[in-house]
C-alpha cells in the first residue's frame, strides 16, 4: 500500500497548511514576579511565627510569676507546680526569662520582615535568611538549658531541614530576584 498521496490536479504546490487557522507565534512564559507561589507559604509562616511569639510572652510571664510566688496556688496546684518545676531541674525561671527574650526577637524581626516584604525591598531575602538562621540557634541554646526530649530533638532536625530549604529558596529562586527590586 502507497501513501503517497496523487498530484494537485491543479498542477501548483501549495503550502501545507495547519489544521486549525493561523499557526500563533510562540510565546513565553510571563516572568516570576510578585508575592505568590512559594512565597504564600512563607507569608503563613511569618504570620503563624508572629502570632505564636505575641501568644508566648503572656505564658512567659505567668510561668515567672508562678515560680516566684509559688504559695499564692492552693495546695492541690502546688503539687503540681513542683512536678513541672522538678521537670526543668530548676531552669523554668531562666528558660522563661530566655524565651520571652527570643519572642520579643522574633516579634522584632518579624514586623521588620513583613515591611520589606510588602514593600519588596531588595533587603528582604538576606533578611528572611538572617531570621531563619537566628532562630535555629536560639533553638539550639535552649536545647541546653532544658533537658531534651525526644520532641526537642525531633523539633530541632525538622527546623535545621526548614531552614536549608528555605535558605535554598530565598538565594535560588527567580521569583525572589525579580520582585525584591527596590
Amino acid at each position: 500500500m502507497n501513501n503517497n498521496y496523487p498530484p494537485n490536479p491543479n498542477g501548483q504546490e501549495q503550502p501545507p497548511q495547519p489544521p486549525f487557522g493561523q499557526p500563533q507565534p510562540p510565546q513565553g512564559r510571563p516572568p516570576l514576579v510578585g508575592l505568590g507561589g512559594w512565597l504564600v507559604v512563607f507569608q503563613i509562616y511569618m504570620y503563624w511565627s508572629l502570632l505564636v511569639a505575641l501568644l508566648a510572652i503572656p505564658t512567659y510571664i505567668f510561668m515567672m510569676f508562678l515560680v516566684a510566688n509559688p504559695d499564692v496556688f492552693p495546695a492541690e496546684v502546688r503539687g503540681d507546680i513542683d512536678r513541672v518545676l522538678a521537670l526543668y531541674n530548676g531552669n523554668l525561671q531562666a528558660l522563661s526569662v530566655y524565651e520571652m527574650i527570643v519572642a520579643v526577637i522574633q516579634i522584632v524581626l518579624l514586623v521588620i520582615m513583613l515591611v520589606q516584604l510588602y514593600t519588596r525591598k531588595r533587603s528582604f531575602p538576606r533578611t528572611a535568611r538572617a531570621y531563619l538562621l537566628i532562630n535555629l540557634a536560639l533553638t539550639v541554646i535552649a536545647f541546653f538549658i532544658v533537658p531534651p526530649t525526644s520532641g526537642m530533638v525531633t523539633g530541632m532536625i525538622i527546623s535545621a531541614i526548614m531552614t536549608l530549604l528555605w535558605n535554598l529558596y530565598f538565594s535560588r529562586s527567580v521569583r525572589i530576584k525579580n520582585t525584591f527590586v527596590r
